[in-house]
């Protein structure tokens, strides 16, 4: 549902934008007026949902990769002229107990979550100042605050976007560009589709997964002017589970 035109005339710069949340944030920011620079490693996939989205592109981008970064954040500002907002959900995940974890793997996990931001947000950066101040949203998740079995190196990268994103919003908040932070729970996604076909919910007062959209929601708050006097922030959005 459009609840108003609160993005008209802005651009979003989205990465995992391809499925999941990143996708559902793409659409309900254009929905709402603005446009999508839609960046993902499956380059075809960020296609497809800019595709769906007037005035919008798809780029492909390896976050873990400077390079690629680089290339994609200057042509999405070339295609789209600006960039006022930055969401920062590319992920992935592998579970594996701590003593059967390869050194190769745990650097995957923090160089696609942690490092990923950290390129994101650092190119992006003269490009928001550039545009007078925006928002920046980093999906860290709740992983980060509570134990979860054969998630360490995925809850470490996650911890680390926690407390990079404070950091960063103050060093950016001097440019006039907010910096917070969504926690989810167990959301519906490509990514973790298989995980739940397995076995049971982790424990939460709803019970339930969430879908993307209602991650998108608070996403959209987040970047949007609503929530002006919010930075530094960690929202979270677990349907309870850091409760119980």
């Amino acid at each position: 549902m459009t609840l108003s035109t609160r993005f008209e005339g802005k651009v979003l710069l989205a990465t995992g934008a391809g499925s999941g949340i990143g996708a559902a944030t793409a659409r309900r920011f254009a929905d709402e007026g603005g446009r999508v620079a839609a960046l993902d490693l499956d380059a075809e996939r960020a296609q497809a949902v800019a595709a769906e989205l007037d005035g919008s592109v798809g780029i492909g981008c390896d976050v873990a990769d400077e390079t690629s970064v680089q290339a994609a954040v200057r042509e999405a500002a070339e295609r789209l002229g600006r960039i006022d907002c930055v969401l920062n959900s590319a992920g992935i995940v592998q579970f594996a107990p701590v003593e059967e974890l390869a050194v190769d793997d745990w650097n995957r996990m923090l160089a696609v979550h942690l490092t990923g931001t950290f390129l994101v947000c650092k190119t992006t950066l003269p490009h928001l100042r550039a545009a007078g101040g925006g928002a920046v949203v980093n999906l860290a998740s709740v992983t980060a605050l509570v134990a979860r079995a054969n998630l360490s190196a995925y809850s470490a990268a996650k911890g680390g976007i926690i407390a990079f994103s404070r950091q960063f919003a103050l060093e950016a908040g001097a440019d006039g560009v907010r910096v917070n932070v969504i926690a989810p729970g167990s959301v519906r996604t490509p990514m973790t589709r298989p995980v739940y076909l397995e076995g049971a919910l982790p424990r939460s007062i709803q019970s339930r997964l969430a879908e993307p959209d209602e991650i998108a929601a608070t996403a959209c708050f987040l970047l949007s002017d609503e929530a002006s006097f919010l930075t530094g922030a960690l929202i979270v959005a677990d349907g309870g589970a850091t409760a119980v």
